[in-house]
């Protein structure tokens, strides 16, 4: 039995040409969106991506002063789901991503993200890898989905106020 997640946002009719590349691997792909909504968008790609990939996506008719996707340069988004799709017997895929980050320049690498401290375990992650948890302590998302494993809801809550300090 699968979940149906409902959308945060409506979707919009969108099309334009991108590039987009794996993060961290600046192999570009050219390409084009389907549809984009507040949080997301919705891209054609020649590969299927596995949810939580995060993907750096370029638009090539980047006009900044304007509305829409084109007002910025480069999107980081994360993927959530793929859908194959058959045009002409060719096998392409539909990628739907969550956009976590925007900018006027390229974000193509985590080096040019700004980084944050886990306060679980310390390590240095890009922003847009951070959760913030209940009680507002910073977790990378490695440590988020161990703390989400715990199945004891009060084992849980004493992590979080040993991270923010309140162990008494």
């Amino acid at each position: 039995m699968s979940h149906i997640i409902p959308r945060s946002h409506p979707r919009a009719a969108y099309r334009a040409p991108i590039k987009y590349a794996v993060f961290n691997s600046m192999q570009f792909q050219s390409t084009q969106t389907y549809d984009v909504s507040e949080g997301g968008i919705c891209y054609e790609t020649d590969r299927q991506l596995k949810p939580e990939d995060d993907v750096c996506i370029v638009m090539e008719n980047y006009a900044p002063g304007r509305s829409g996707l084109e007002a910025y340069h480069s999107y980081v988004a994360r993927v959530r789901w793929t859908q194959v799709l058959s045009q002409n017997g060719v096998v392409r895929y539909a990628a739907g991503a969550q956009i976590v980050a925007r900018s006027h320049k390229i974000l193509a690498t985590d080096a040019q993200m700004p980084i944050r401290i886990c306060d679980l375990c310390n390590a240095h992650v890009a922003q847009h890898r951070i959760v913030q948890t209940a009680t507002h302590a910073q977790i990378c998302t490695h440590c988020a989905k161990h703390l989400e494993k715990i199945s004891s809801e009060k084992v849980r809550q004493c992590v979080e106020r040993f991270l923010m300090g309140n162990v008494i």
